[in-house]
C-alpha cells in the first residue's frame, strides 16, 4: 500500500476520524469525540494546503460544517450517507 501523504491519503484518514467521532457520539463518549474532531480538523487543514483541492473547497466547507455541528453534539446528516461519502477514498487508497 502506498502511504504517501496525498489528498487521497488525507481524505481516507478524515473518513476514519469522522467515523470514530460518530461512533463516540452515539456512545455519548464526548471527551473522545472531541479528540477525534480535533484530529479531523487538523486533517482538513492539511487537505486545504493542496493546490489540487482548491476546486473542491465547497465540499471541504460542507465537511467542516458537519464536523462543527457534531462538535456541538448535533448530528443533522444521515450517518450512513456521510460514511458512504468517505468509502471510495478508503477503497482507492487501500487498492494502491
Amino acid at each position: 500500500m502506498n502511504s504517501a501523504r496525498t489528498p487521497l491519503f488525507y481524505m481516507a484518514n478524515l473518513g476514519s476520524e469522522v467515523s470514530r467521532a460518530l461512533s463516540e457520539y452515539q456512545k455519548e463518549d464526548f471527551k473522545n469525540m472531541h479528540n477525534s474532531i480535533f484530529r479531523a480538523k487538523s486533517i482538513i487543514d492539511k487537505i486545504k494546503e493542496f493546490p489540487e483541492m482548491q476546486g473542491r473547497m465547497g465540499e471541504i466547507e460542507i465537511l467542516e460544517s458537519i464536523i462543527k455541528d457534531l462538535n456541538q453534539k448535533k448530528l443533522e446528516v444521515n450517518k450512513d450517507q456521510l460514511l458512504g461519502y468517505f468509502y471510495p477514498f478508503a477503497t482507492r487508497l487501500t487498492s494502491m
